[in-house]
């Protein structure tokens, strides 16, 4: 009888589910997909830095981020089924069921000791000293009337020579009203005269600057953005007595709020093999024009682009108004095989950005690259501006409408195919090895720095110690000995100059 009531137990306890807490289960989630914009001093209007907050707000992220009707949370447009990109802020199956889970299950706070380091939010340079810090030249007071408000800056260079480019880090002086932001570099007057036009520090503009720069889309900012140098080998170029134009994107705000951007451009310190380069499919590549969208339609616009030479590509950046609806973009290769860029369900002008891939892509010479955009001017479009509605053509105004995309790219080298393009941001980690009772360390640097680790147990002793000086950039390896150690929760931490990063590891 002892027996039957002794497996009885444990065939019972293997159905018993594990209680899902804020701490092991939901933090993970929320500081790693919601916070980077969710924090205080971030663009987002609530901050989940904590169970305290994430709790209070638990209603409305089951509505932003879990219900599939109204679901808008995170931000991130692209299609995952279709192709992948770098920093997808995406929710999974399985983290939207954790975070069900907790909220049904009562939102228990769970081991403090099992809460992940709230990641860091540098207001600086996330990258290190630049060797060119652009500046506006006075602060710009954004009025609280609930509006978006586009504006473009003049940030003179003042450069006598030309300079190789491996970062391009926008540092939003609000990021509370900034929205997005976007870069060109200019050798002309044009933009010069446009501001003596307008008003005020900077001048007016929607979508883009009023005219063709001799660089456009130079770079951009978005919510989150993660600034990186770009892979070895490969550079941008700042033009002498070029001016870096600024376009912000400020968004509604209901008091007044004041805005100074900072632009950090930091030169090449090792060879360049190969320079950015840029094309865009516009509306001269459309097969099925013109560009003319009719009151009371949905129409879709088919472009095609064929591939001049073998290349490598970045990133791709989509951008129409308010009319846009859907986008898919796909490549024929020359031997018949298709390869997914990028598709949008849903457009939405509000949370365009520059969407990196993970690996770069190769197109060999002859590929077409097929570009299929869907307009919706009807009433049932919600973002349609114009009340009531009108036939609609190219250009600037919100009323308007836009059809461009934009690829960066570089000259294929054999090879290509296997760089994760994101391997030039820093990243640490921290893994429990139980058969060498070890702790193995692996963390990138995005430049040569000197480094610290840091081991502490939950009471926040420290534990060991190593230093590391004039640690080069790259990829790097070392681990902790735990065979003294008791189980228990600890914590390893880089720390470099510029970047700070923290790990928990259980020791069972």
């Amino acid at each position: 009888m002892k027996n039957y009531f002794s497996t009885l137990f444990l065939v019972i306890g293997v159905f018993v589910k594990a209680q899902t807490t804020f701490t092991e289960n939901v933090a993970p989630i929320i500081y790693n997909k919601c916070s980077s914009c969710h924090h205080t001093g971030g663009i987002a209007p609530l901050a989940f830095i904590n169970y305290t907050e994430v709790k209070k707000h638990a209603g409305m992220i089951s509505m932003a981020a879990l219900d599939p009707k109204a679901k808008f949370m995170p931000p991130w447009m692209p299609d995952t089924q279709y192709s992948h990109f770098i920093d997808e802020r995406v929710l999974t199956d399985k983290e939207m069921e954790s975070i069900k889970n907790w909220i049904s299950e009562g939102m228990v706070e769970g081991n403090k000791a099992a809460e992940p380091e709230l990641p860091s939010f540098p207001k600086g340079s996330q990258l290190g000293k630049p060797d060119l810090v652009l500046s506006m030249k006075e602060s710009f007071l954004h009025i609280g009337n609930n509006d978006d408000e586009y504006r473009v800056f003049i940030l003179p260079t003042n450069l006598k020579e030309g300079h190789t480019v491996s970062a391009i880090e926008i540092v939003p002086g609000n990021p509370k009203i900034a929205h997005h932001i976007i870069l060109g570099v200019d050798t002309t007057q044009f933009a010069e005269k446009l501001d003596a036009k307008d008003e005020g520090y900077g001048y007016s503009q929607y979508s883009g600057f009023g005219f063709y720069p001799t660089y456009d889309n130079w770079s951009g900012w978005v919510p989150g953005n993660k600034t990186r140098f770009f892979p070895d080998g490969i550079s941008n170029y700042i033009l002498p007595n070029s001016k870096v134009l600024l376009q912000m994107h400020y968004g509604p705000s209901p008091i007044d709020a004041w805005d100074s951007t900072t632009v950090n451009i930091f030169y090449s310190k090792t060879p360049v093999e190969r320079f950015l380069k840029g094309w865009v499919i516009s509306p001269n590549d459309i097969k099925d024009g013109p560009f003319f969208i009719k009151a009371n339609t949905k129409q879709t616009f088919h472009a095609q682009y064929k591939v001049v030479g073998d290349c490598s590509l970045i990133s791709v950046t989509p951008h129409a108004h308010w009319l846009g609806k859907k986008w898919e973009v796909f490549a024929v290769h020359p031997n018949g095989d298709t390869t997914h860029l990028i598709r949008i369900n849903d457009w939405d002008f509000n949370w365009q950005n520059f969407f990196s891939f993970q690996k770069f892509i190769k197109l060999e010479k002859g590929s077409i690259i097929y570009c299929n955009v869907m307009y919706d001017n009807t009433e049932k479009n919600y973002r349609n501006p114009n009340r009531p509605l009108k036939n609609v053509a190219w250009g600037e105004s919100a009323k308007d409408e836009m059809f461009l995309f934009y690829f960066a790219y570089v000259d294929y080298k054999q090879g290509d195919e296997n760089i994760e393009i994101g391997g030039s941001l820093n990243s640490f980690d921290a893994i429990y090895n139980a058969e060498k009772k070890c702790i193995n360390i692996f963390y990138n640097l995005a430049e040569n720095t000197d480094v610290t680790l840091k081991l502490y147990d939950d009471k926040n002793k420290l534990i060991t110690i190593t230093e590391n000086k004039g640690t080069e950039k790259g990829k790097h390896g070392t681990l902790f000995n735990t065979a003294r150690l008791n189980p228990g929760t600890y914590w390893c931490k880089l720390i470099t100059a510029n970047y700070t990063s923290c790990k928990k590891v259980i020791i069972p």
